[in-house]
């Protein structure tokens, strides 16, 4: 999975953890684990928003998610 983006790898390990009944499964439940709002987790997963906040928003998504960073 080394050429997809972080929205490719992301959307593939919440359908992973979906299918494998563990959490999360979408990004209302990564939103409701960091008490932010869906929207800015779209956003944040989307790569629409840059800079140090949103990296750092990436990296705790990925490892919650279950996925490399």
């Amino acid at each position: 999975m080394t050429n997809l983006t972080y929205k490719e790898r992301m959307t593939v390990q919440l359908m992973r953890n979906k299918k494998a009944g563990l959490k999360p499964a979408n990004q209302a439940d990564i939103a409701k684990k960091f008490g932010l709002s869906p929207m800015y987790v779209s956003i944040v997963v989307n790569e629409i928003q840059f800079g140090k906040k949103s990296n750092e928003w990436r990296r705790k998504f990925a490892e919650y998610a279950g996925m490399e960073v």
